[in-house]
């Protein structure tokens, strides 16, 4: 009998418990959900959840009852909008949002201090939210293919941001805060309607490619002698008669694309450029003396003025 109540307290007190782990560890074997259902079933495990392409036209407000969700893949559906109780989940780090038909982001998308990647292109957003600034982790924003017509001042307080795509909107111009982006090191501005760039553009001294071709600028800000560590200027496509006299400041330029502008000319300092070893300025204004100019002045680089 005494041994019968042992083997008894056994079973209640280790057996079962062990039993328990063990189911609760098999549950969360895979910490990926690819439904919400899944997700849902077993909210204290699920560290990525991936619903793209699953015509989805909702995502609940239950989503946010995912403590320990990390990295959330909802790109490719049909939603209009995103729940505020999305704002919950401080450790989520990964957001793909692209691809949808969305109208807005939920307005205090500040809350989600680790997210390091947002993705949202390719909706029907207007703007973002000024709460942005409290995304003190992110680097990398996409957010190209919406109808911006401007950025919100605070977007300048992202001191970690890296790479920031806003192509293909409506920007009009840009906010001064910009030039607090210290660690920026590629930035998309190509495809707006852009009419100049914030004076301080030279501040950024990361800055290793910008793009803002297909704009309508008249002219580049002097300080974007600056970017020291810029690489790839491209501002094909503009309303330019020149370029910056300072542009020799740009000691570790390679590429330099200015196609469909109206230069007649690349400034002297050019010649600084040992470094620049490809140049696009085709269809401008060149005549053939300032291309003889040109080329003797960067001997190392290829030119195409066709």
């Amino acid at each position: 009998m005494r041994i019968g109540l042992l083997f008894i307290s056994f079973l209640l007190n280790v057996a079962l418990p062990a039993w328990q782990g063990n189911t609760c560890l098999a549950q969360c074997a895979t910490p990926a959900a690819f439904t919400l259902a899944d997700a849902l079933s077993r909210p204290a495990c699920i560290e990525e959840l991936n619903v793209r392409g699953q015509d989805l036209e909702l995502l609940p407000a239950s989503v946010g009852q995912l403590p320990r969700l990390q990295r959330l893949y909802a790109h490719e559906n049909h939603l209009r909008a995103v729940p505020e109780a999305l704002t919950q989940l401080d450790g989520l780090r990964v957001l793909f949002l692209n691809k949808n038909g969305l109208l807005a982001l939920p307005t205090n998308l500040g809350n989600l201090h680790r997210l390091r990647q947002l993705q949202i292109e390719q909706n029907n957003l207007t703007e973002l939210p000024p709460s942005i600034d409290g995304l003190d982790s992110l680097r990398f924003l996409v957010s190209g293919y919406n109808n911006f017509t401007s950025l919100p001042e605070q977007l300048g307080e992202l001191a970690e941001l890296e790479y920031v795509d806003v192509s293909n909107n409506q920007l009009l111009f840009l906010p001064e805060s910009l030039r607090k982006l210290h660690a920026l090191r590629y930035a998309y501005l190509n495809d707006n309607k852009l009419q100049s760039l914030p004076d301080q553009l030279g501040a950024l001294g990361k800055l290793e490619e910008l793009n803002v071709s297909n704009n309508q600028l008249e002219q580049l800000p002097a300080s974007l002698g600056g970017c020291q560590a810029l690489k790839v200027l491209i501002v094909s496509n503009n309303q330019l008669k020149a370029l910056p006299k300072n542009l020799g400041q740009l000691r570790n330029l390679e590429i330099l694309i200015a196609n469909d502008n109206q230069l007649t000319a690349l400034p002297r300092s050019i010649s600084k450029l040992k470094k620049l070893k490809t140049v696009f300025v085709k269809n401008n204004a060149f005549t053939p003396a300032a291309r003889q100019q040109a080329a003797a002045a960067l001997p190392g680089a290829t030119i195409y003025f066709r």
